[in-house]
């Protein structure tokens, strides 16, 4: 694929339930924006046929949704239960959306080993 992806991808918009850090279940579709929180990703400045550009569009998903997702202390277990379960569900959703096999490969490596996000 001779694609320049610079250009080709506009930002991304992780939209999330507003009760999300409660435990509620997010929907998909545009009810969920209304209700939602989101945040703006943008990589228009990266080069995603770059698999280092990759990983920091990876690192800008991630960090995106624990700020969404509203990061809680592990001490607090059934929120941060809530939290892991949110922000699980933000990563995908954002990845799957931007649909990079790179980016796919990269997520899919570290949920299939959990490691700690960072």
């Amino acid at each position: 694929m001779n694609m320049n992806f610079r250009t080709a991808f506009r930002p991304l918009v992780l939209v999330l339930c507003a009760g999300s850090a409660l435990g509620a279940a997010c929907s998909s579709g545009p009810a969920s924006a209304a209700n939602g929180s989101e945040m703006t990703v943008s990589y228009q400045d990266l080069n995603l046929a770059n698999q280092a550009d990759v990983r920091v569009l990876y690192r800008r998903l991630k960090a995106a949704a624990g700020d969404v997702c509203g990061n809680v202390p592990s001490q607090e277990l059934a929120r941060h239960l809530a939290f892991e379960r949110c922000y699980n569900a933000a990563l995908e959703r954002a990845v799957t959306q931007i649909d990079l096999p790179q980016l796919q490969a990269m997520y899919q490596s570290e949920t299939a080993a959990p490691t700690k996000r960072g």
